[in-house]
């Protein structure tokens, strides 16, 4: 299931780009399946990036996953075009490096604020090693 829909898509791109992006037999209209297919082209990308990270598949999606899922999708269907794609290389490079750095646990995933919070760590730092050389008692008279 594509992390974004194909309304939430067609919500960020000009009307008049629709038809050139997704038209290839001349109906002059949209074609959702095309939409869908980019849609499901690059949830499948995102989840390339994120499945060492979360159990797949994610039943409620964080936000950020639509976001970066449209931006790809985008990327895709304008790189067909032929156009300058100068703009959406641009988003397709930062949605890229949003799911490597929420691949490597830099960047949390986000929740949007609607589930509990669980820490990942209990806030303490631990730490083991070879006895210290140089003591408070050790360094006497120096």
């Amino acid at each position: 299931m594509p992390y974004a829909s194909t309304d939430q898509l067609k919500a960020v791109i000009p009307a008049q780009d629709l038809a050139l992006l997704t038209d290839f037999d001349g109906a002059a209209t949209a074609s959702d399946a095309r939409l869908e297919q980019a849609l499901d082209d690059a949830s499948s990308e995102i989840n390339t990036y994120i499945a060492k990270v979360v159990k797949l598949p994610i039943a409620n999606p964080p936000h950020i996953l639509t976001v970066i899922c449209r931006d790809l999708a985008m990327h895709r269907l304008y790189i067909n075009l032929g156009h300058d794609t100068e703009v959406y290389d641009r988003l397709r490079k930062d949605a890229i490096a949003m799911l490597r750095s929420i691949a490597r646990g830099e960047t949390a995933i986000g929740d949007d604020g609607d589930g509990d919070s669980t820490l990942t760590s209990p806030g303490v730092a631990m730490t083991d090693g070879p006895a210290r050389l140089f003591t408070r008692d050790s360094l006497k008279g120096f």
